[in-house]
């Protein structure tokens, strides 16, 4: 819940406390007035009458009784019970104790659930009739006790029912609260997600470049200055990768800006169509790349065409920058609803390359991509000796994303 939300809520329940502090003491005046007026009435001799200073006492006990209904709702009904009981067995009449008993059982109910309402109305509504038959004149089903019973009996249900509304709206409140505290959870994962994405492509692209460029960079200080065409070749090379790098990262930052800033990119993501022209940027960089192909002519999804590329990007980066070697073999396999891709090289068998092991970050975003298509990961040293890496992609449109399996372990 937004902090404006937290402070008008807590500004509201200050506001209500407030006005039940206020409510209270006219609440129980009101009580005293009514039960002072209704001692007034006589309905046996069918007139008025005068209540006497015993009527106006009992009125005032019903009120100053009531005082006691928040903190002790059950001892409040039962001593107005009991009052009630003696006001009668004095000679009068339970009408004067009917708003006190009607306020007190409301309470009741409303804090006390349905249950025990009933159970202690219907113990009240008993021990009224009981009194008015033996203290009052009349019949047992008389107008005035069956009166009493129905008032307490409405008190009773009117209280449930505000309890059940109270409690309605509470459950509202609450799953709102838990709906805004989702929507804040969920926006923040996907934050977080795309963080992670843009930083994956931004790593695979600058990565795979910088290593290619500062691979031709190194060949072209060696023979620079024997050999003046291949040093044009080489700085050509670099031009063009610098500027493919470039125009990838026009692209991703393109999806980044608003759409008033600037338009999306209009060139297709790279995808397993543009695999020579990976391979012969490796091959200007020093490193021979062999490819094998099995199973060509199969349909490609867009996601599993783009993972590939990144996939083989990403291994042979790794294998020009850490493997120590200037051979890599690629194996791209078609079958009938999956696309084997393996990427392997005869490195140093699990030995620290001279110039650093990596972050492995690369590894990671690997197994992000392929578990992102629904296919599976196997990434390690081969029992010969190298490096190897596996991935197994579906072609099926409706395959579902499945987690990398826990067999398949990170290098140390």
């Amino acid at each position: 819940m937004t902090t404006s939300g937290r402070w008008g809520r807590v500004t509201y329940h200050a506001r209500k406390a407030g006005r039940v502090r206020l409510r209270e003491p006219a609440l129980i005046g009101g009580v005293i007035v009514v039960s002072i007026l209704s001692a007034f009435g006589d309905p046996v001799a069918g007139g008025l009458r005068r209540p006497g200073a015993l009527g106006i006492a009992f009125a005032v006990a019903y009120g100053t009784v009531l005082l006691a209904r928040r903190r002790a709702p059950m001892m409040t009904v039962a001593g107005l019970s009991a009052l009630t009981f003696v006001h009668q067995a004095c000679g009068g009449t339970p009408t004067p104790a009917l708003p006190a008993l009607m306020v007190s059982l409301y309470g009741l109910a409303l804090r006390m659930g349905r249950r025990p309402a009933l159970i202690v109305a219907a113990l009240v509504a008993t021990s009224t009739v009981v009194a008015a038959t033996l203290f009052q004149p009349g019949p047992v089903l008389g107008p005035q006790r069956v009166g009493a019973v129905a008032w307490i009996g409405l008190a009773t249900a009117v209280g449930d029912a505000v309890r059940n509304r109270r409690a309605y709206v509470r459950a509202l409140e609450e799953r709102a609260d838990r709906a805004e505290r989702t929507r804040e959870e969920e926006a923040a994962r996907r934050v977080a997600a795309e963080r992670m994405r843009i930083a994956r492509e931004l790593h695979d692209v600058v990565a795979h470049e910088l290593t290619l460029i500062n691979a031709q960079a190194g060949i072209g200080v060696h023979i620079g200055r024997n050999d003046p065409f291949q040093m044009a070749e080489l700085l050509t090379a670099i031009r063009d990768g610098s500027k493919g790098a470039l125009g990838e990262l026009r692209a991703i930052v393109g999806l980044l800006a608003q759409p008033e800033e600037a338009a999306a990119p209009l060139e297709p993501a790279p995808g397993l169509g543009r695999l020579d022209d990976l391979v012969l940027s490796f091959e200007r960089a020093g490193l021979t790349v062999e490819v094998l192909r099995q199973g060509e002519g199969h349909f490609i999804p867009a996601a599993v065409d783009v993972t590939g590329y990144r996939i083989i990007q990403e291994a042979l980066t790794n294998v020009r920058k850490h493997a120590g070697v200037d051979t890599a073999r690629i194996g791209i396999d078609f079958r009938h609803d999956s696309l084997s891709i393996t990427v392997d090289n005869e490195g140093l068998g699990g030995r620290r390359p001279p110039n650093g092991g990596g972050t492995g970050r690369g590894l990671v975003g690997i197994r992000e991509r392929v578990a992102a298509v629904g296919g599976i990961a196997e990434i390690g040293i081969r029992p010969q000796g190298g490096f190897s890496v596996v991935a197994r992609l579906p072609l099926s449109r409706t395959v579902s994303a499945q987690p990398v399996g826990e067999e398949h372990k990170d290098l140390p």
